[in-house]
Formats: C-alpha cells, sequence, structure tokens
C-alpha cells in the first residue's frame, strides 16, 4: 500500500498518511472549497488501510480551523476508522489544539464523545509552522 501526502495549500490542510508507521497527520487550516472532492482520496485510501488489518494506528490531527464541511466530513473519516477499534485492533487519535483556542478544543471532544474511539485532546503553545 502506498503512502498518501498532500502538501498543504492556503485552503487545504496536508495529509501525510503512513502505512508502515501506522501514522495518519492531518495539520493545517481545512478549508477546501470543494470538501467533499478533498475528503474523497482520504476516504478511499484509509478504506484500503483499515482492509489491510494494521497493528498500531496514530492518527494526528492538528487544525488551526475547520469549516462546517471539513467538520462533517472529518467525522465521517472518523467513522471509517472507527472498525479499527470495533475489531480490538490498537486505534488512538491525538487531537492537538493551541492553548487559547476553545473551538478546536470542543469539537476534538465532541468527536470523541461521537465515536467512542480513543483520543487524546492535547494542548500545544502553537502550532510551528
Amino acid at each position: 500500500m502506498e503512502k498518501l501526502y498532500l502538501e498543504t495549500t492556503h485552503n487545504s490542510p496536508k495529509v501525510d498518511f503512513n502505512p508502515e508507521t501506522g501514522v495518519l497527520e492531518i495539520s493545517g487550516r481545512a478549508i477546501p472549497e470543494d470538501a467533499h472532492m478533498f475528503f474523497k482520496s482520504l476516504f478511499t485510501w484509509v478504506k484500503e488501510y483499515v482492509a489491510s488489518d494494521p497493528i498500531n494506528t496514530v492518527v494526528e490531527i492538528k487544525l488551526d480551523y475547520l469549516n462546517s464541511s471539513a467538520h462533517k466530513l472529518l467525522m465521517e473519516f472518523f467513522e471509517i476508522l472507527k472498525t479499527l477499534h470495533l475489531s480490538d485492533q490498537k486505534l488512538i487519535v491525538k487531537w492537538f489544539y493551541e492553548k487559547y483556542d476553545e473551538e478546536i478544543h470542543e469539537i476534538g471532544e465532541e468527536y470523541a464523545n461521537s465515536t467512542g474511539i480513543p483520543f487524546e485532546i492535547i494542548e500545544v503553545a502553537e502550532f510551528s509552522v
């Protein structure tokens, strides 16, 4: 299985999904003009990844902003990953938020409560550029 890497743009986050290490990272600003098209490649990749029966998966989310479309589609992304958790494979989501960014903090807690996936909500001083 190939790695999925998408460089960050002004409107879309960096995506770095590595099947060898089991680390799936999304970072930056998630306000793509066509959110469905952007997330389509992520959904396709993650479905194949889940089918490959990975042993250990760490999802690292470092978003400084996401619009409502990206918010909804990120929930779908977590629902696909949830099958790993339900099949007793190791899955953890590390949700990073900048200090004082209560909105992103609350969104992470919302995802954790809605999906039942183990989340670590991690405060950082600021995201490195």
